[in-house]
């Protein structure tokens, strides 16, 4: 199987990696030229859980060098969504290529199914953790369960190949029977944990710890569950609140958004909470925690980029000035 990688940060960079390890045919796309450097001079840096690996590989900034591939995994940012459909359109096979989404949020099925067309596009779920210190290098941090499944909810030979694919490259894959139930499970987790460590500081486990930040994860959690009920949507697995409940003083990972907003990158807080204010909305229903905590995600990200990528803001000379 020919793979292209799009989005070789730290989730695209543990997928692409052990895949290449398991003997599958493997490149990376990134929009990063850095990223893209570090690939093709020095090799993919897998490290954490795994132990250490330099592995050769290829890269580009642009998909259609890599063409024709029979599958492309979209590991970017909810940000760069359109963009990574536009990518994958490029460099997928004409006749049977077609694409698979592992990334957090709603909103990205839609915009790869814009660009593609419905029947190229199916779903996936990691629940392993990753972080990318430095461009090329994946830093494995926890090991979870991978799912997929086609968005139709039907069995297909593609998704049982891939599935034999990726268990061969270490992963423990389970096709799910509905992959939209599966995407909505780990959206609602996603909301109630991702920007409250953001905004806070705090690791996973370490909310429920903390009175006031337990509390207001209560609230949040409260009102996404209300939007899903509207929705009429079934989530999968153990109930949201004991599963959150669970991951007090025991997972001390630091979420995606945690380190985009460490790093002075943009948040995914639109396809998440963000999100969950659009559909309440729609819906009916008042989501006044969520909304709040949108809007000061954006604020601070705002700030975090403008004082890590600048330019320096003088601020004695605005005092001066506004004397």
């Amino acid at each position: 199987m020919k793979i292209c990688i799009i989005g070789a940060g730290a989730m695209g960079g543990l997928y692409g990696t052990r895949l290449i390890m398991a003997g599958e045919e493997v490149h990376f796309v990134d929009n990063r030229q850095s990223v893209v450097d570090n690939i093709n001079q020095q090799g993919v840096h897998l490290t954490g859980v795994d132990g250490e690996h330099w592995i050769p590989a290829k890269a580009s900034t642009t998909a259609s060098d890599f063409f024709p591939v029979d599958i492309a995994f979209i590991h970017t940012d909810t940000n760069n969504s359109a963009a990574a459909a536009i990518q994958a359109n490029a460099v997928l096979d004409k006749q049977d290529g077609w694409c698979i989404t592992f990334q957090n949020g709603i909103g990205n099925v839609e915009k790869l199914q814009h660009e593609l067309g419905i029947e190229r596009v199916a779903g996936g779920i990691s629940y392993h953790s990753a972080a990318s210190p430095e461009p090329g290098q994946s830093f494995h941090t926890n090991v979870g369960k991978t799912w997929i499944g086609e968005l139709d909810k039907k069995p297909s030979a593609r998704v049982t190949r891939l599935n034999e694919t990726l268990s061969n490259a270490g992963f423990d894959v389970q096709i799910a029977e509905d992959i939209n139930a599966i995407i909505w499970s780990k959206f609602v987790l996603n909301c109630a944990v991702n920007p409250i460590c953001a905004i806070t500081g705090f690791r996973t486990g370490e909310i429920g710890t903390h009175r006031a930040a337990s509390e207001f994860q209560k609230r949040i959690l409260a009102e996404v569950l209300e939007v899903v009920d509207a929705r009429g949507i079934s989530l999968v697995g153990q109930a949201p609140r004991a599963t959150i409940e669970g991951l007090a003083d025991r997972l001390f990972n630091r979420p995606s958004m945690l380190q985009h907003m460490d790093a002075g990158l943009p948040t995914e807080i639109d396809a998440l909470n963000g999100a969950v204010v659009q559909q309440g909305r729609a819906l009916g229903v008042s989501t006044p925690f969520n909304e709040a905590l949108t809007l000061l995600i954006k604020a601070r990200n705002d700030q975090t980029i403008q004082e890590i990528h600048g330019p320096e803001i003088d601020y004695d000379a605005l005092e001066r000035r506004s004397k």
